[in-house]
């Protein structure tokens, strides 16, 4: 419960600078709209050369076939393309909110100028983190329960070892390999050697995601199935905007995080006592 109520504080703060700053919203929404824009492209696409091969995606785990090169290289296009545009956004976002963050305004023009001079950097990223997604994917297939076991470990580690590499992009002309280094390594002088997991703004989130399952119920019992219909385009409305206020809020809390890592200096209407208790000790 301490976790949460930490986390909880963490998000109104957050919110307090997005609202000051509503046009941050205009990078996790265009992240999502280009991000369904691209997988539907890459899907009509593989749909169209290989409509044998698309049931396969569909399949349960106890029916899964093995996986084509044609499927494996669509599955790597759709990783590669939607890391980039979602690293691209974030980068954008991260940085105008450190330039709120400096005593600046926030500007969308100015987090695009900071993305599209990185875009190199971050298409280097996205290869790796895209190489990443696909050879966890090999490994829970080969491995079945035991692959699912051992990609979280992994998935975990890389989590950690990945935890400021946005920010980085947007402060840092570097590459992956240096991004990976230096993100593990600002944890480590800054929280110490002996952390565990830290706050996580997905767990206020996952608890505002529920209302959304809830409204089509109580709408279908009390107007039947036009109710259910409507339930369900609320539901969805609702969580497209939960879905990019978070990723703000989110974006907020990093380049606020990433600004105490670096300078020690306390940003917004942060404390330092709320970044001290990000990672707990072991």
């Amino acid at each position: 419960m301490d976790r949460i109520s930490r986390s909880l504080e963490l998000v109104q703060k957050s919110f307090q600078v997005l609202w000051s700053d509503k046009e941050l919203l205009f990078f996790p929404v265009m992240s999502a709209f280009l991000c369904i824009c691209a997988s539907l492209g890459i899907l009509a696409a593989f749909a169209f050369f290989y409509p044998e091969q698309l049931s396969a995606f569909w399949a349960p785990a106890y029916a899964r076939p093995v996986l084509t090169q044609e499927m494996w290289a669509a599955l790597f296009f759709f990783y590669l393309v939607n890391s980039f545009v979602v690293v691209f956004f974030n980068v954008g976002l991260v940085s105008a909110a450190s330039d709120r963050f400096a005593g600046g305004k926030a500007s969308v023009d100015r987090g695009l100028q900071v993305a599209w001079s990185r875009k190199w950097r971050i298409l280097e990223w996205a290869l790796v983190s895209a190489t990443f997604g696909v050879l966890m994917r090999i490994l829970e297939r080969r491995l079945n329960w035991i692959g699912r076991i051992v990609t979280g470990i992994i998935g975990a580690a890389w989590a950690f070892a990945t935890f400021f590499v946005v920010p980085l992009l947007a402060a840092e002309d570097i590459g992956p390999m240096q991004a990976m280094e230096r993100s593990a390594q600002l944890i480590r002088e800054t929280w110490g050697e002996e952390i565990v997991g830290g706050i996580g703004l997905g767990y206020v989130f996952a608890l505002l995601f529920m209302p959304g399952i809830l409204i089509p119920i109580l709408l279908g019992r009390a107007f039947g199935l036009p109710g259910v219909v409507s339930g369900v385009a609320s539901s969805v409305i609702y969580w497209l905007l939960l879905s990019a206020v978070s990723s703000a809020a989110h974006g907020i809390f990093m380049a606020a995080l990433y600004r105490y890592a670096t300078t020690k200096d306390i940003s917004g209407p942060y404390r330092s006592g709320d970044f001290k208790m990000v990672w707990q000790p072991k």
